[in-house]
């Protein structure tokens, strides 16, 4: 049987180094190889011919931006100077044909503002006449009156004065169903009343609206109680 042979580290160590010098001189090899590839693909141009090249595209590259800044600069006094003139404002006016108008439109305008002022006129001096009989009424029931008649009814609502009323003519028939007639007769004057104070005098309550009517029906001659008692 052969005897079994141990590994020499020198030798193995040695061929280790010369792998690792022969793989360094192929790398150096092929660098060598990629350069030369370069240089004659560059052509035989030397040093100073690169550096003048480069000069030249800097100095382009410098009037390039010039001429932009001088652009840029034009358009911006351009806009200066545009800016500074006054606008013509005749240039935008558009020219409107005046309407022509004849004596009888004239005439025809006049009559309407002549008719509007009666109209307005008159309405004023209702609304006047109407106030000026509400303030009156207003101071005769404030002011107290030591001479008026007792044959008058005073009351704030119909059913008070149909109570007095009651009262204050025993001498008369007795009446089976007064109080139906004094309410029908106000109802009516209210109706008729209500439309017209809305009229003369907007904006209020309903209730100041009954105030009102109240105030005007007591002195009014469609009320049954302004008569006075026949004796």
């Amino acid at each position: 049987m052969p005897k079994k042979m141990g590994v020499n580290s020198k030798a193995e160590a040695a061929r280790t180094r010369k792998s690792a010098t022969e793989a360094e001189r192929k790398d150096r090899e092929a660098h060598e190889k990629e350069e030369r590839y370069w240089k004659e693909a560059e052509g035989s141009k030397s040093r100073a011919a690169k550096k003048r090249e480069d000069e030249a595209e800097k100095r382009a590259e410098v009037a390039a931006r010039k001429a932009e800044n001088r652009k840029i600069a034009e358009t911006e006094q351009v806009d200066l100077e545009r800016s500074m003139r006054k606008p013509d404002k005749k240039a935008g006016r558009v020219s409107i044909p005046v309407p022509k108008v004849t004596e009888a439109d004239l005439e025809r305008r006049r009559e309407e503002e002549r008719l509007r002022v009666l109209r307005e006129a008159e309405a004023a001096k209702k609304r006047q006449n109407r106030t000026t009989e509400q303030e009156e009424y207003d101071r005769m029931v404030l002011v107290s009156n030591t001479n008026r008649d007792d044959s008058l009814i005073e009351a704030h609502t119909v059913e008070e004065a149909i109570a007095k009323m009651s009262v204050a003519e025993p001498a008369l028939p007795p009446d089976r169903h007064p109080e139906r007639r004094l309410k029908a007769s106000y109802k009516a004057f209210e109706e008729a009343e209500l439309p017209k104070l809305k009229e003369e005098k907007p904006g209020l309550t309903l209730t100041q609206y009954k105030d009102m009517i109240w105030k005007l029906w007591q002195r009014s001659p469609d009320n049954p109680l302004n008569t006075q008692v026949v004796e």
